[in-house]
This record gives C-alpha cells, structure tokens and sequence, in this order.
C-alpha cells in the first residue's frame, strides 16, 4: 500500500485505476466490473449525491443488497465528499429511520427494488445515474469522515461511530505488512460492520480484485466451496463462528472454504480448536487473529498463529503507529502479567460519536503520558504477556459479542420494555464465544414469547432479537434488591443435547435438529425457524445437524425455502433418497415469517 495517511480512500483507489484501467475490481452476483468501469459508475453516483447537497462530513446512507453495485455506490458516496453509512437490507424498517435520522443521512443510495423502503428520503438509485459527470468538486480532505457505523449503546440507542480517510489509511498501513498487493478478497460478511470492510480496502486499494459474494453463498459451504474452486481467493477475513459453522460438525467441508494464503479472524475469541481443524485441512494457510474495537478503526492488534497453538489464542500486538496502555483502577499502567483496563492511542482513533459530545468526551480521554493525545477507553479487561503478547481476560461491563457485533444487553432490554404489556424486562446471555445467544426475562401479563420476539424483531437486527423470551410472574432479586441473574432459569439447558437418532421418523429428527440447534424444546411443525430464536449463523448449524443425523445433503437454499418443520418433512419426503439436492446457494430465499419483514424484503433482490 504504502499511501501517505494524508490520502483518502477514493484517491487510492483511483491511483489503482490509473495503473491498471482494465484489470478486474469487483466480482459480484451481478457481474463483473474493472477499475475504469468501478470509476465510471461511481463518478455518475458522486455528481447525483453533490446535486443533493452531499459533502465533507455529510452521511449518506448505502441500502444495497451485496454486489459489485454496493461496491460503485459506497465508492461514490466517497467522491463525493460523503460518509457512507452501511445499512443491511434486513433491517426493520423502523430500524432503518431511525439510523438515518440519528446520522443527519442528506440522501439515501439503494436499489430500485429496495427504494421504496426509505421513501421518504431523497435516493440515487444504482442503474439509474446515467449521463455526463457534474461539474468539478472540491478536494475531499482526509480529515474528512470516510463512514459511520452504528454500534449497540448501553443507555438504549446504537451509537454512531465516525471515522476520517486518514484514520482508516493509517490501518491501511499496519495492515499493508501482513499482506501483499494484488490479492484477490472475499466478502462474506455484511458491509455493514467494519470487519468487512478489510476484504474492500485491502484489494482496490493495491490493484487486487475484490469477490463480493451473495448472502446465499456466503453461508452454504457446498456453493462456496465452488465458487473458491472456480475463483482464486488468496484472502478472506471473517468472524470465526461463520467459518466453523461453514466448517460443518465434522469439519469435511473446511478445506473447500478457505482461502490460498490468509485467513484472518476476528470480531470475537477464535478457539484453538478451530485452527487446529484448519491446519488439519490446510497446514500451509497462514492464520491471524485480529482484535480492535470499530472506535480505533477496525483493526489494531494482530497475532499470528504458530504451528504450536496457544491456548488462549492472544490478541497480539499492535499495528505500526499504535500504542496501548494496560491500566489499573486507578488509570495507571499495571506490570505485565497484571489485568487491567485497555486503552488504545494513535492515529487510528476514531474521531468519535456522531452528535453525542459528551459520550465522546467519556470514552476518548486525555491519554497519560501523552501529551495532547487521545486514548479511548474500550472498557476490554486484558493483560500483556512475558512474550509482550495482550491476552484477552473479558469485559468490565455487560457488554457481549453475539455473532461478532458488538451488543449491550442494556439496549435489548429497553427494546422489550417499550412493549405496552411488559412490565419489567432483562436480558442475559448465556454461552461463550460463538454459542453465545441472549435469553429475555420479562415481566408483565398477557404476553407470550412469541408475541414479545415479533415484536423485538420488528424493531432490532437480527442478532440482537434475543433467543428465548421468558415471562415470569417476577424477576428474583438479590438481598440488595436487584435482579439475581444467576437464579433466572436457562432457557436453553433442556434441548442442549437433545438427540434425534437416526432411527426416528423424519418430523422426529427434524424436529430434535430444530430443537437442540436453537437450544429449547418449544418447536412446533409450522413455527418458523426465525420466528422462535433462529438466525443465519443457527441456520448453518442446522444444515451441518441435519446432514450429520440424516446422512443426506441438504442445501442452505432447500432451508430458506422450507423454514417450518412441516415443510422442511414434506419437501424431504418429495426428495426421497439421500443424493444431493440442486442448489448454488444464488436462489431467491422464500421466507414468509411477519416478524422478518426485512428479509422479505432483501430477498425481493434476490442477491441477499
């Protein structure tokens, strides 16, 4: 890479262009398109956002279904002079007003088939921006905003965290040591967490090509496998719950899904176990773990795993240009091997909260021993090694990773107290690492779980709709008169283990796969899988559950088109026999649940 952090990302970019006009940039579900092509679309995007008034700290929202159209849009809401501000088609609709308004977003770039969702905001819609390129811009700075990403909030409301060019191009930096250029990367997450964002950069920005894949085929590992087979993909990086779900329960399918030369993980703790299956499959692959909170800009800690896998994996150490600071109760540094508090300084620190000042000024502090420096405070309890290493010991809050985002419970809890019926609500999670799901403990009368989880679904993203909802008639407390977390009953211990043998009838393993995947035994033939605790990432483990018991394939497409036990029973019997079923993991996916109205209406797309 080697830009100066006083460059933005467009002008990276666009160097690369010049370099090389027609090399490949992005490779989506909707084609092909080459540096010149890429700049083309972007530049109509960028002339359609000035004439609405975009610029220089000015957010934009991106609605757009994965593809190499997401891609020419966000580049244009950056030759604009604008921050683009991500947002996953799946959302609620009220979720997705409520982030524009929260962000002063002056337009909105998405889809024609999307467009109508934020209609009462002024939009570019992609494939529609033809004609000649508006009249020259002013230079965009780098010390201009480059996106903001919202992330959960302990007093009820997400928080939106605004990052410069220079910022990122800083991590651009530290991240140009560990890579080379000219990759090829693989986006299998949503663009709307900056972990995503590294398979962007990290290719257009050095003249790689960038391999956007459909939602469809980010999560089956026999359509992906295929796609890695036709496509050279040298880089991914992803959470590592996605790879081991992808990685199935025996792990066979996990050398088909890895990339030719780094597999990067991060936004929760990768498990010895998992690098030792990948190693198992591919010794060769080099294997990091990342760690940084999206307040330092992605990424700032790195650790390269060894042939001899520690456990715990650690943290690493910082990027180039980093500092961290272990400190102890009393803001002092503490001795290695000592846990403290982590604090992070360097020109990777974001600029701050969008519109909030005073949480700023709380979680970006004056930086001790650095004069005029900023420290944020990311509230993650560590300590440093002998070897110099930070190794990860947990949180100094409440705050929990559900597959890898960021999530205060505090900001559930206040979603279900909204309900009109709920008297009292508290959430807690339960499991560690990518088990980890929250259960809801309410209050009130004349609800039942499933009214509450529609209700939360309607209103939050998909991982932050707890699980399990339990209504009890009181919530137990402590002698101090709070709530006594531990004596809240777990609602997932009964189905943990619960077996379906090969030997039952069909609705039998079905519905035990269905049972112990979401972990509670409240599954009825016609509940739909997302309507009662189920996500993407459960989904995948239903698959892998699924083949394991019944030793026959059954495809993620087959799963979304059949999201009850009863379809799923009747469509299996139509099948018949144990050969593989038809499926690429690109088709439309049919779910009907009213609570996931946002899938619905990502799926209209057919690319999610």
């Amino acid at each position: 890479m080697g830009a100066s952090e006083g460059t933005t990302l467009h002008e990276l970019i666009a160097a690369q262009a010049r370099a090389a006009p027609s090399k490949i940039a992005v490779t989506g579900p909707d084609g092909d398109l080459t540096y010149t092509e890429l700049e083309h679309r972007a530049e109509r995007v960028a002339a359609r956002l000035a004439a609405l008034g975009a610029g220089p700290d000015r957010p934009v929202g991106l609605l757009v279904p994965r593809s190499a159209a997401m891609i020419a849009g966000m580049l244009g809401i950056l030759r604009a002079g604008g921050a683009y501000l991500p947002l996953d088609p799946e959302l609620p609709g009220s979720r997705l007003g409520a982030l524009l308004s929260a962000a002063g977003a002056v337009a909105v770039v998405t889809t024609r088939e999307l467009a109508d969702r934020v209609a009462d905001r002024p939009v570019v819609v992609l494939g529609e921006c033809d004609g000649e390129p508006g009249p020259a811009r002013p230079p965009v700075p780098a010390s201009a905003l480059c996106y903001v990403l919202f992330t959960s909030g302990s007093t009820g409301a997400p928080k939106a965290v605004a990052v410069e060019h220079r910022q990122y191009a800083h991590y651009l930096a530290g991240l140009a040591e560990r890579i080379e250029p000219g990759w090829s990367w693989a986006l299998l997450s949503t663009f709307s967490a900056d972990l995503g964002s590294t398979n962007v950069f990290a290719a257009l920005t050095t003249g790689g090509r960038l391999h956007v894949l459909s939602r469809e085929q980010a999560v089956d590992a026999g359509a992906l496998a295929d796609y890695f087979a036709r496509h050279r993909i040298d880089a991914v990086k992803l959470v590592p719950s996605h790879l081991a779900a992808l990685a199935g329960g025996d792990g066979a399918a996990l050398a088909g899904v890895l990339p030719r030369r780094l597999l990067i993980c991060a936004g929760e703790p990768l498990t010895p176990a998992l690098v030792r299956r990948i190693r198992v499959a591919r010794p060769d692959l080099a294997v990091e773990n990342h760690y940084g909170p999206t307040e330092t800009t992605v990424s700032m800690l790195a650790y390269p795993v060894p042939a001899e896998v520690p456990d715990p994996i650690p943290l690493g150490r910082p990027f180039r240009g980093v500092r961290v600071h272990v400190l102890g109760p009393d803001g002092e540094p503490v001795p290695d091997g000592v846990t403290g508090t982590l604090g992070i300084t360097g020109g990777n620190v974001a600029r701050g909260y969008l519109g909030a000042p005073a949480a700023t000024a709380a979680a970006f502090t004056p930086c001790p021993g650095e004069p005029g420096g900023r420290m944020y405070e990311t509230g993650d309890l560590v300590r440093r090694s002998p070897g110099g290493d930070l190794e990860f010991v947990g949180r100094a809050d409440d705050q929990v990773k559900i597959m890898g985002y960021r999530v205060e419970p505090g900001e559930v809890a206040a979603v279900l107290d909204r309900h009109p019926g709920v008297t009292r609500a508290v959430v807690v999670p339960h499991g560690a690492g990518g088990e980890r799901r929250l259960a809801g403990y309410v209050t009130g009368a004349g609800i039942t779980p499933a009214e509450l989880r529609a209700f939360a679904a309607g209103l939050l993203p998909e991982h932050m709709v707890p699980s399990a909802i339990v209504v009890l008639d009181a919530l137990p407390l402590n002698g101090n008169g709070k709530v006594d977390r531990a004596a809240l009953p777990d609602p997932f211990a009964r189905a943990a283990n619960r077996p379906g043998a090969p030997g039952a009838g069909l609705a039998e393993q079905v519905t035990a796969a269905w049972a112990a995947t979401l972990g509670h035994d409240n599954v009825g033939p016609h509940d739909n899988f997302f309507d009662i605790g189920g996500t993407s990432l459960l989904l995948m483990r239903l698959r892998a559950r699924l083949v394991q018991t019944m030793e026959r394939e059954i495809s993620m497409v087959t799963l979304f088109r059949n999201p009850t036990v009863h379809l799923l029973v009747r469509h299996l019997e139509a099948a018949g026999g144990p050969a593989a079923e038809a499926g690429d993991g690109r088709g439309r996916n049919r779910l009907t649940a009213a609570a996931r109205d946002r899938r619905r209406a990502a799926m209209s797309g057919g690319e999610r």
